[in-house]
């Protein structure tokens, strides 16, 4: 018995020991900030639903995605205010928005104020928040005893543009390729005809047509376009000015089985007499560029800024106060299947002058 409490007292004694020489050898230090910024704020994710109308009027929505990068934040330090500067479209869901918040790096914690109480919830860049009223961002510092206010405001138009938006593009900007559903068309050394080929020209075979080859808009005018229908299909369009046709453009179309592309022919669309909205034919040196567009529609652009629409895959083509170009003098033009038109223009002759890429989309000023 003697000898354990022996032993327990010089463990005792031993633990004493390094206590006492740990408090005296030197402090670890806790170092605590009480300073606390929001450092950065942005968008993230917005959805639209953007209002069309059919040929026939009536009314469809389509959900889309806002290019959040045009709309930047400035932050306020001394009004502890942040918004943007630049309103948001008005068809905008401003319920369920994704926002990316970044504080100060000696800061703590994000935390969101509820629009309805005065509870709190932790920031989350993957949980949408409402902003369809101003919301209060707090910034913590890093003992949770501190911190600094944010009044967060997403400004947002009244009403939908019926304008079309343009952006002048950096220098140097490419104009993407616009999308042809895997298909590619060019006219023989003949001029008389062209061929076709979904594989990049690996295999090609010549088409076939229902109608006189005469009517056949010039190898120097014609524009071809082509879009997915669905089940195995695409449907192409073919315009161009034809010595055949004094008025309007020709228009040709293909109903395309991707599986079995030889099976159809090109077919001609006449201009029926009660029609008045015809593609207009251009002068001998001009051109249309025929772009795939939003809804199952298709858009002839001349090379004079015209911007004309059809809904009805070619029959009819119309222009309207919506599409409008910023320019007059068109070289090239593309769609990038999102809804975005890029046009490449120059204003002078000069062949050496790089000219100007335009970025457009309707709805946006």
């Amino acid at each position: 018995m003697k000898k354990k409490l022996y032993t327990i007292a010089v463990l005792l004694a031993f633990a004493i020991a390094v206590t006492s020489c740990l408090s005296n050898s030197e402090e670890v230090e806790i170092t605590t900030y009480d300073d606390t910024a929001m450092s950065s704020f942005s968008l993230s994710a917005v959805n639209r639903y953007v209002h069309t109308t059919s040929k026939s009027g009536g009314d469809s929505v389509y959900l889309s995605k806002l290019a959040v990068a045009k709309y930047p934040f400035a932050i306020d330090q001394y009004q502890r205010k942040i918004y943007n500067s630049d309103s948001l479209p008005a068809d905008c869901d401003l319920k369920h928005i994704l926002v990316t918040a970044t504080a100060t790096s000696y800061s703590g914690t994000i935390a969101v104020k509820s629009a309805t109480s005065d509870s709190l919830s932790y920031y989350s860049g993957t949980d949408s928040l409402d902003f369809s009223t101003i919301r209060e961002f707090r910034v913590y510092n890093n003992t949770g005893d501190k911190y600094r206010a944010y009044q967060v405001q997403v400004n947002v138009k009244k009403q939908a543009s019926s304008k079309m938006g343009w952006e002048q593009m950096p220098a140097g900007t490419v104009m993407p390729t616009t999308p042809m559903a895997g298909w590619d068309f060019i006219y023989n050394s003949a001029g008389n005809g062209f061929m076709a080929s979904q594989d990049n020209w690996i295999t090609s075979f010549e088409e076939t047509f229902d109608e006189d080859i005469r009517l056949l808009p010039s190898s120097a005018s014609a524009s071809f376009a082509c879009w997915k229908l669905g089940n195995g299909l695409s449907y192409a369009l073919l315009v161009g000015n034809s010595d055949a046709q004094d008025k309007y453009a020709v228009v040709w179309r293909k109903v395309i089985d991707n599986d079995n592309p030889t099976s159809s022919s090109w077919v001609y669309i006449p201009v029926e007499v009660n029609n008045s909205y015809a593609l207009p034919k251009l002068g001998k040196d001009s051109r249309y560029y025929l772009l795939p567009y939003i809804n199952g529609s298709v858009l002839a652009i001349d090379d004079n800024g015209n911007i004309y629409q059809s809904r009805d895959q070619g029959i009819t083509w119309k222009t309207s106060s919506t599409l409008q170009s910023p320019t007059s003098r068109v070289l090239k033009a593309s769609t990038d299947g999102n809804g975005g038109i890029w046009l490449w223009t120059r204003d002078s002759d000069d062949e050496s002058d790089p000219g100007i890429v335009w970025y457009g989309k309707a709805g946006e000023e």
